[in-house]
């Protein structure tokens, strides 16, 4: 007999997901919020779904690192257009898919700042397609290494301010390696890339080096590009330096710091 306000044999609760059977040993998922179907919303809430994802972010952020290493990307040029094409359409039906698995209203679903922030970054990352501007497109793909962030526990919790001092300084260390390295290659291609005199900015090592002189303002390079774009580089680095700073001692002195 059914329970008043059950469901036979395990039904779905509201806002729930469906129980197993009875008797049953085999592990349930469960769904993400939203309205959508329940097997889509079982599906993206799969570890192994987050996990494709969360690896391809990492594969892609090496194999930027790899573009920027004119004797090496040579001999991977079409492997490496081919992982940037394939990413590019698994972002997009990765953000589909988790947007259709919220359902309707998708304000509900915006109004998470990481799906806002992860879908901004997907659409960015295209508007190159429509211009076919080379330099645009190359650093368009850094915008990938920023879901490093959205998908890493550690660098979420640092940025909302739910890390203990100890943690919350490794993830500060962690973010400000990633945000040197994500300009660094932004240096690289505003250099002009494989193109690039040899120099500061010619490779990923010396665009490293180049990137840490700015940073620290010792014994600081020449800027990538003396045009605007250079400039707008500098302005850039300095400004992500600044946030990263505010956010570093928000989360050690700030209201709700932990010990």
């Amino acid at each position: 007999m059914t329970k008043r306000g059950g469901a036979k044999h395990g039904g779905t609760r509201r806002g729930g997901a469906t129980g197993p059977a009875s008797g049953s040993s085999s592990p349930t998922i469960p769904a993400v919020a939203g309205q959508g179907p329940l097997r889509l919303r079982r599906f993206v809430a799969n570890p192994g779904f987050i996990a494709f994802t969360h690896a391809l972010i990492a594969i892609n952020a090496v194999a930027l690192g790899v573009e920027a290493l004119p004797g090496v990307a040579e001999s991977f040029e079409g492997l490496l257009e081919g992982l940037f094409a394939v990413s590019t359409a698994w972002f997009v039906i990765e953000i589909a898919l988790r947007m259709l698995a919220h359902g309707k209203p998708l304000g509900g679903f915006f109004r998470n700042g990481w799906n806002t922030f992860d879908t901004a970054i997907v659409v960015l990352s295209l508007l190159p397609l429509a211009g076919g501007v080379a330099i645009v497109a190359r650093l368009a793909r850094l915008l990938r290494l920023l879901r490093l962030v959205s998908g890493n526990d550690l660098l979420r919790s640092f940025v909302e301010r739910r890390l203990p001092a100890g943690l919350h300084l490794l993830a500060a260390a962690f973010l400000l390696v990633l945000s040197i390295y994500a300009f660094a290659l932004a240096g690289f291609h505003v250099a002009g890339g494989v193109l690039a005199e040899p120099g500061a900015w010619a490779d990923l090592p010396s665009a490293l080096s180049s990137t840490l002189g700015w940073s620290v303002i010792v014994a600081a390079p020449a800027l990538p590009a003396e045009s605007a774009a250079g400039t707008a580089w500098l302005v850039a680095l300095g400004a992500t330096h600044l946030a990263w700073l505010v956010l570093t001692v928000r989360g050690l002195f700030g209201p709700g710091a932990k010990p």
